[in-house]
């Protein structure tokens, strides 16, 4: 009978706990939670395609949901292929681009399609995105991560050299998680991200990758490379919910909105749409790559961009890209009048 009363016990404190700590984070993350929450949806199956349902693995018992999609590419995105195809062999032919992948997929359907998905580049900057999951990811078991304070003296350390900078933190300040997520986020600082890699938990950084199907990374080296499909993946789940909590999710994505550059995905889009973005750069001088990610809100048939690409200056990639998504929004824009 103890042992009954006991079981009891433990089930309601561990439901008392979990509806706790999802209050806690729903509480610490509200400023950035929409209110509007009217459900949108489209037809989600192509004829003669089947649906591709991607589980998480490493777990005993439960095998959770992260992503589902079509198993083949969206007939809508056959013309637009073509054209973003047209573009990128012209823009080899000029020396400026040496080769180009994109992942498109319409969020409300799911439907996609990839141009040159086997090349694979160095995430550079994009890993940051992956590395704010990570803090977000710790702050489900421990809140406080995010409001602790920690102390920027520079040693002399010279981060990553990066074409496209902005803002950076000041040695001799001190700041607070949530705002050093914040600069690697909105202005891709590079000093607020070695700050930040001394407090995270790399072990979580990397089930981060294999919970999503990929190979786990090994962090001393600099040679890990994904396709724009796999990339995609990371901002995928953060859209639908299915990683992170929704309001950590929300979180996530609101600073994402906040990125100041502008000379990419976003460059030739009108300034009224919104656009979630993160860009990376990798690569030595005349041998660049540079990528970016984003969810365009195109009214209510928001899209999922990532375009990778490796030529040999980084300002040149740029202009590409925005040629690219400018070729995408117009796609899009048509299909859904």
């Amino acid at each position: 009978m103890l042992k009954k009363k006991f079981s009891v016990l433990y089930i309601v404190l561990a439901v008392f706990v979990g509806s706790f700590s999802g209050i806690a984070l729903m509480k610490y993350f509200d400023g950035s939670l929409a209110k509007n929450t009217d459900i949108t949806s489209e037809k989600i199956a192509e004829e003669d395609c089947h649906y591709k349902i991607s589980r998480m693995t490493g777990y005993k018992y439960i095998n959770p949901v992260y992503m589902t999609e079509p198993e083949c590419e969206s007939k809508d995105f056959i013309p637009l292929k073509s054209d973003i195809n047209d573009l990128i062999e012209r823009m080899k032919t000029t020396g400026d681009l040496e080769y180009a992948s994109v992942y498109l997929k319409n969020l409300n359907s799911n439907y996609w399609m990839d141009i040159n998905p086997e090349n694979t580049y160095h995430p550079g900057s994009l890993f940051k995105v992956i590395t704010m999951i990570t803090f977000l990811r710790m702050a489900e078991t421990n809140l406080a991560i995010l409001e602790k304070e920690v102390a920027y003296k520079n040693k002399g350390m010279k981060p990553p050299t990066q074409t496209f900078n902005s803002k950076t933190i000041i040695s001799g300040n001190t700041y607070k998680i949530k705002d050093l997520l914040y600069y690697m986020i909105v202005y891709s600082d590079n000093n607020a991200t070695m700050l930040l890699h001394d407090f995270m938990n790399i072990e979580i950084f990397q089930k981060i990758f294999t919970d999503l199907g990929l190979k786990k990374p090994n962090v001393y080296d600099n040679s890990y490379q994904l396709s724009v499909e796999e990339y995609s993946r990371f901002i995928s789940v953060l859209y639908d919910g299915t990683y992170l909590t929704m309001p950590a999710s929300e979180f996530a994505i609101s600073m994402l909105c906040k990125s100041d550059f502008n000379l990419g995905i976003t460059k030739e889009l009108p300034a009224s749409v919104t656009s979630a973005h993160k860009f990376g750069e990798a690569g030595k001088p005349g041998n660049r790559e540079l990528h970016e990610s984003a969810i365009i809100y195109l009214n209510n048939k928001p899209y999922l961009l990532t375009i990778m690409t490796k030529g040999k200056e980084s300002v040149k990639l740029a202009e590409i890209m925005s040629h690219i998504s400018k070729i995408v929004y117009d796609h899009m824009v048509a299909l859904s009048v």
